[in-house]
């Protein structure tokens, strides 16, 4: 045994060297992999309190990191097609019914495991109209998108997040339907990209 040993030493000892190196990469993994998910954003929209248009809609922020929320969009989905327009600013409350100069909009950080209720569903609809040209009916509405988009402190990127509802007729009134149990996150750079390009063009509108 000892021979051997000393005869194949310097195999020996790139075998040992190979395994330390296998045993530094995978510490290396896990710590690379528990920083990534630290930086990693975690946007939750739900609803709550109602499965109608007084719904409840809240905004999660459950990274590990504090965000900004810049802006929040409603795409509403008609019989005539899509329509996306911006809902971040509370414009359904006349100002003087606010307490504060801040509550007339949810633009501002958000830590982690903090949330904001950002209105009604009927809220959101009414924010709507007020943003188009044209009427829009609570009974044309069959589907609805919030898609929130937020700053990271962790790395200074825009981060995102959506969810599409279902609005179903239900005896008189309407009942929302979540398209997916989770909302869906935006992490791709394309998809960034494009969010960002679409958030600098509406400073032009």
């Amino acid at each position: 045994m000892w021979d051997w040993l000393a005869d194949n030493a310097s195999l020996v000892q790139a075998a040992v060297g190979a395994i330390t190196a296998f045993v530094w990469l995978f510490y290396l993994q896990i710590l690379v992999s528990g920083l990534r998910r630290q930086r990693r954003t975690d946007i939750l929209i739900h609803l709550g309190g109602s499965q109608t248009l007084d719904a409840r809609t809240f905004v999660s922020n459950l990274g590990f990191e504090p965000i900004y929320v810049l802006e929040i969009l409603l795409t509403v989905w008609t019989g005539d097609g899509a329509r996306e327009t911006s809902i971040v600013d509370r414009t359904e409350t006349p100002k003087k019914d606010l307490t504060t100069p801040s509550a007339t909009t949810f633009q501002g950080p958000l830590k982690t495991g903090n949330f904001v209720d950002i209105g009604s569903v009927q809220d959101l609809l009414q924010r709507a109209r007020g943003n188009m040209t044209d009427v829009l009916d609570n009974d044309a509405v069959n589907r609805i998108e919030v898609k929130v988009a937020a700053i990271s402190a962790a790395s200074s990127a825009i981060v995102a997040a959506k969810r599409q509802f279902e609005v179903e007729p239900a005896e008189g009134d309407c009942r929302i339907r979540p398209r997916t149990l989770y909302a869906t996150q935006i992490r791709s750079i394309w998809g960034r990209y494009f969010l960002k390009r679409e958030l600098q063009a509406r400073l032009t509108e």
